[in-house]
C-alpha cells in the first residue's frame, strides 16, 4: 500500500506534509504531527486549508476516524498552523489547546491576518487574503483549554507531551518534548536557510534566549530526534547546527541594519526592509517589516539608535 499522506513515521509520531503556495511555492512545506497513545490521540497543528484532504487521507492510512481525534494542539497562531482548526473541531469534536496570550488570534483569523501583516503602515499594501487568510478555513476553531511550560498532556502508554515555551518567532509559541521517544516537535523557532522569505521574529532578545533553551534541552533531555514545521526531522547534534545557522541569521539581520542606520541616518523602517531583504535575497514582504521592526525597538531600548521623525539615527 502506498502512504501519501503520511511522510514520517517513528512511533508514536506520524507526520503530514503539506506544500505551500505563492512566495513558498517548491520550496517549503509546513508539517503537523500525529501523536499516538494507548488511550488519546493527539495531533500537534493543523496546517493549511489547501491541505485538509490530506489530513483526511492521513486519518485512513492510519486506520483511524476522525472522531478518535481528542487534542488539537497548537504551537502558535500563524496561519499555516491553524488553517484546519474549524474544520477538524467540526469534524473530531477534539478539544483545542493553545498558549493563552494569542487566543484571541486563533479565535478571530481577520484579527489574526491584520495584526501581523498589517502590524505597520508599510504592511497595509499587502492583501489580507493572498497567504493569509486564504490558508486558512473560512470559520475558526478557537481554543479550548490553555497550556504553559512544562505543562503535560498524557496519552497513555507512556506516551506525554510535555509544553515548552519558546518564544521569539511568536510570543506565544509552544513546543513540545515526548518523553518515552525523547523526541522535541517545535514548529517555526528554527526556520530553514532556504525559506524564501526573512528570518521572521517579534522579538530578538526572546529568540536568541529560545535559541539558548533548546540547545541547553537538547542535551539535558538527552533529545535523540527533533521534528520541525518546515524541515526534515533532525537528529539532536543535526539540530544544534541548525540552531548555530539560525542564531547567525538573526545576528546578520541586525549588523546589516546597523550598518544601513549609520551610513544612511534617517532611514525608514521601509528601506531598512527592502535593503536587508535584497541584501540576503529574500521577498520585500509583510514578515521582513516585523523582524525589521522588532530590532529597531531592541537597538533603541539599548542607546544605540534613536528615532527621528519616520526615519532612524545612530547614537
Amino acid at each position: 500500500m502506498n502512504h501519501t499522506a503520511i511522510s514520517y513515521r517513528s512511533a508514536p509520531f506520524s507526520t503530514v506534509t503539506m506544500g505551500l503556495p505563492g512566495d513558498h511555492e517548491g520550496k517549503t512545506a509546513t508539517r503537523t504531527f500525529f501523536v499516538q497513545g494507548d488511550t488519546h490521540l493527539a495531533l500537534i497543528d493543523s496546517g493549511l486549508f489547501a491541505g485538509y484532504s490530506t489530513l483526511e487521507a492521513a486519518f485512513d492510512e492510519l486506520g483511524l476516524r476522525k472522531t478518535d481525534l481528542d487534542y488539537l494542539l497548537v504551537t502558535h497562531e500563524h496561519m499555516d498552523h491553524v488553517g484546519n482548526n474549524g474544520p477538524l473541531k467540526r469534524d473530531t469534536g477534539c478539544k483545542i489547546i493553545g498558549h493563552k496570550a494569542r487566543a484571541d488570534r486563533v479565535a478571530d483569523n481577520y484579527l489574526n491576518a491584520k495584526s501581523i501583516v498589517h502590524a505597520f503602515p508599510e504592511g497595509e499594501v499587502f492583501d489580507l487574503n493572498s497567504e493569509y487568510l486564504d490558508w486558512m478555513a473560512p470559520f475558526e476553531g478557537p481554543l479550548d483549554e490553555f497550556i504553559a511550560d512544562g505543562d503535560l498532556i498524557d496519552l497513555g502508554g507512556g506516551v506525554r507531551l510535555e509544553t515548552i515555551e519558546c518564544f521569539g518567532h511568536s510570543m506565544a509559541e509552544i513546543g513540545f518534548f515526548e518523553h518515552s521517544s525523547r523526541t522535541l516537535v517545535i514548529a517555526d523557532p528554527l526556520l530553514p536557510w532556504f525559506n524564501p522569505v526573512l528570518y521572521l521574529y517579534e522579538n530578538p532578545v526572546a529568540m536568541r534566549a529560545t535559541f539558548d533553551k533548546l540547545d541547553q534541552f537538547l542535551t539535558e533531555r538527552a533529545v535523540e530526534t527533533v521534528l520541525l514545521a518546515h524541515e526534515e526531522p533532525r537528529s539532536a547534534a543535526s539540530a544544534r547546527e541548525l540552531i548555530s545557522d539560525c542564531r547567525g541569521r538573526v545576528d546578520a539581520i541586525e549588523r546589516s541594519m546597523l550598518r544601513r542606520i549609520r551610513e544612511r541616518a534617517g532611514i525608514t523602517r521601509a528601506e531598512l526592509r527592502d535593503d536587508v531583504c535584497d541584501e540576503f535575497e529574500k521577498v520585500r514582504e509583510w514578515r521582513a517589516l516585523v523582524s525589521i521592526d522588532a530590532s529597531l525597538r531592541s537597538f533603541a531600548q539599548q542607546g544605540i539608535i534613536h528615532a527621528d521623525g519616520s526615519g532612524w539615527i545612530a547614537d
